[in-house]
C-alpha cells in the first residue's frame, strides 16, 4: 500500500532540502518494506465502542482488549528485510554492518517472545539480543529493527481499534503514550485549525502510527505543565519544525507546525526533517524520553 500523502511530502523535501537526501532515501526504502508487509497482516476485529471507550478512560490501551495476531514467519521476514537495509544503507559502522550481515535476526525471534511483545517490548528486545548473543549488536539497534518490523502488522489493527472508539475525546486519554499500543509518542503535529488560536497538537506513535490529541502546553514525556520549564528549540529560518524541551524531566518531543509549513504534515516524514534538531537537543542534555516519565498505559 502506497501512502500518497507521504510520497508527496518526501518529494517536497527532496526538492527543497538537499541536506536530507540520504536520510529520505533510507526511510523511503524502509517505508516501502513496511508497505509490502502490511499486506501480510492478519485481519483484525476490534472491541466494541463501549468497551473501547471504557478502557481509554481507565488508561488501558485499545490493542490490549483484543491483541492483534502477528504472524511469526512474516514478521521474521520483515525483520530480515529491514536488517539487510540497515546493513547496506543506514551508514552503520563496519563492525555493526558486518554483524547484521552475519546474523539471522529473524531466526532469533521465537513465537513465545513475539506473542509477548505488545505486553513488554523492552523484554522482547532483550530476549532477541540474548538469543543472538553478539556484542556487536546493541539493543538500541535491535530495538529499531524489531520496532520498524512490527509497524506493518499493527497499523491496520490500530486504525480499526481507534475507529471503534468513535467520537472519543482524546484529551481524556491524557498521556504521551499511544492509546492503541502504549508506545511513547515519537513526535507531534500542531494542525492548522484555521481561526482556532494556535491549533491543536496531535501526537504520533512510532510503532502503530496512531495519532491522538494532547495539550500543546504540556510535556509529552512527564506531563509537566510548568511553563517556565517548557520551551521550543528551532531554527529561525524554519519555524515549522521545532523540538519541545522540558527542563523538568530533560525530555524532548519533535513537533511540526502546519501553519508554518503551509502543508499538511505527515508525522513519519516530518520526524526525518528534525533529526538535526534532535542532535542539538541531545547535546544540551535532553533525551527522547526524559528521565522522569510516568507510564500509565497497560
Amino acid at each position: 500500500m502506497t501512502d500518497f500523502a507521504r510520497t508527496k511530502a518526501v518529494e517536497r523535501y527532496q526538492a527543497t532540502r538537499p541536506d536530507l537526501e540520504h536520510q529520505l532515501a533510507f526511510f523511503t526504502k524502509l517505508w516501502a518494506i513496511q508497505d509490502e508487509f502490511e499486506g501480510k497482516a492478519v485481519q483484525y476485529s476490534p472491541a466494541g465502542a463501549h468497551e473501547a471507550r471504557t478502557a481509554l478512560v481507565q488508561h488501558r490501551t485499545l490493542l490490549s482488549l483484543v491483541r492483534p495476531d502477528v504472524p511469526l514467519d512474516a514478521y521474521r521476514d520483515a525483520v530480515r528485510a529491514i536488517a539487510v537495509l540497515m546493513a547496506n544503507d543506514a551508514g552503520l559502522g563496519e563492525e555493526q554492518a558486518a554483524a547484521l550481515a552475519d546474523s539471522d535476526l529473524g531466526a532469533a525471534v521465537s513465537g513465545e517472545a513475539l506473542a509477548g511483545a505488545l505486553s513488554g517490548f523492552d523484554v522482547f528486545v532483550t530476549s532477541v539480543a540474548a538469543s543472538l548473543d553478539d556484542a556487536r549488536l546493541s539493543e538500541p539497534l535491535l530495538s529499531f529493527i524489531l520496532t520498524e518490523a512490527m509497524t506493518p502488522f499493527l497499523r491496520k489493527a490500530a486504525k480499526a481499534a481507534v475507529a471503534s472508539a468513535g467520537s472519543f475525546d482524546w484529551l481524556q486519554w491524557d498521556s504521551g503514550l499511544c492509546p492503541s499500543c502504549g508506545t511513547p509518542a515519537s513526535s507531534g503535529i500542531v494542525r492548522d485549525e484555521g481561526n482556532l488560536q494556535g491549533g491543536r497538537r496531535w501526537l504520533s506513535c512510532p510503532v502503530c502510527r496512531t495519532q491522538w490529541e494532547y495539550p500543546r502546553l504540556r510535556c509529552a514525556r512527564c506531563g509537566s505543565r510548568a511553563h517556565q520549564d517548557l520551551e521550543y528549540l528551532y531554527d529561525t529560518e524554519d519555524q515549522g519544525h521545532r523540538i519541545h524541551l522540558c527542563a523538568s524531566c530533560h525530555g524532548y518531543t519533535p513537533v511540526a507546525f502546519e501553519k508554518e509549513l503551509g502543508v499538511i504534515g505527515v508525522p513519519e516524514v516530518e520526524e526525518v526533517t528534525m533529526i538535526r534538531l534532535e542532535t542539538v537537543a541531545a547535546e544540551r542534555g535532553f533525551t527522547p524520553l526524559g528521565d522522569d516519565t510516568s507510564p500509565v498505559a497497560h
